[in-house]
């Protein structure tokens, strides 16, 4: 015999915000590549003690975001042949998820991502605030479209496979030049999905993809 249990609403944890303030950092370079931190030196300046602040610690490591460094961790480094095959994982599994949208596209879905190029669109690309905001927007419309499929599994690929891409990103010098282009691709990704043109919209995911890796070194 089974007990009738209600759903359990997760507040965020000490461990959880710890986790997120530091990978935000990484992502987004305030932390720098090669960067060697310490449970001491965070403890202190994120006001977490040391059990919630190991297990954000132990997260991010999984993730590939953190390595050991003796009883220190430092910051990982990403190579313009990571961004290659980060890339190329990134493609599978986006192609599947526009794929797993087939006759499953709603209004609701199609107005968060249209909201999102309206947004994308408005920033100016002019300083590090900018850039940051740009690259929130960024994650949020490829792990929006994931979400919609409503396969964990999938969306956890992509928001950990888009975390890394977003890191290069904001480690490339191209970001300001390139961000017009790929906003771009983005609302021809949107139209296709509006015209309920799966097709269309994977060979307009697929061009994004291939086009953020081309832009991020040239």
């Amino acid at each position: 015999m089974f007990l009738a249990l209600k759903p359990v609403k997760k507040e965020p944890t000490l461990s959880d915000k710890a986790y997120l303030t530091i990978r935000n950092a990484i992502i987004i370079g305030d932390i720098a590549a090669g960067a060697v931190l310490t449970e001491e030196r965070l403890s202190a300046e994120l006001s977490v003690s040391r059990t919630p602040l190991r297990a954000a610690l132990g997260r991010l490591t999984a993730e590939g975001l953190l390595e050991s460094k003796g009883k220190s961790m430092a910051v990982t480094k990403i190579s313009a042949e990571d961004a290659i095959k980060i890339s190329a994982v990134r493609q599978n599994i986006e192609l599947l998820g526009i794929e797993s949208l087939r006759g499953n596209v709603t209004n609701h879905l199609l107005r968060q991502l249209h909201e999102c190029v309206r947004e994308q669109r408005k920033i100016q690309m002019l300083n590090a605030d900018d850039y940051a905001l740009y690259i929130q927007l960024d994650y949020q419309f490829h792990t929006m479209l994931a979400r919609e499929t409503h396969n964990q599994y999938l969306l956890d690929m992509v928001e950990l496979i888009n975390m890394h891409s977003s890191r290069c990103l904001m480690l490339s010098t191209t970001l300001q030049k390139s961000a017009k282009a790929a906003v771009d691709e983005h609302e021809n990704i949107v139209n296709s999905l509006e015209e309920n043109d799966i097709d269309a919209a994977m060979q307009a995911m697929k061009k994004h993809i291939k086009g953020v890796q081309m832009r991020q070194y040239n």
